[in-house]
């Protein structure tokens, strides 16, 4: 699976698993929904700092987060 994918499927499955809408979550992590929409549909791949701030949101570690990715790719 290419790594854009592996990445929205992640952030989408964890975003949805918390119960938080797009908008709900890019507020949490200081970003706009239009963003997350991009990374969750594969057109973007976010920054570190986006990944950063999204594990915690999860309460994972950044290495936690990546690991998750990584097991889809």
């Amino acid at each position: 699976m290419p790594i854009n994918n592996a990445v929205a499927e992640t952030l989408r499955e964890l975003r949805q698993k918390k119960g938080v809408s797009q908008e709900k979550f890019a507020d949490a992590i200081d970003s706009h929904q239009v963003y997350i929409s991009e990374i969750e549909n594969g057109k973007k791949i976010p920054s570190l700092t986006t990944l950063y701030k999204a594990a915690h949101y999860f309460d994972l570690s950044l290495s936690e987060f990546t690991a998750l990715i990584e097991k889809k790719i």
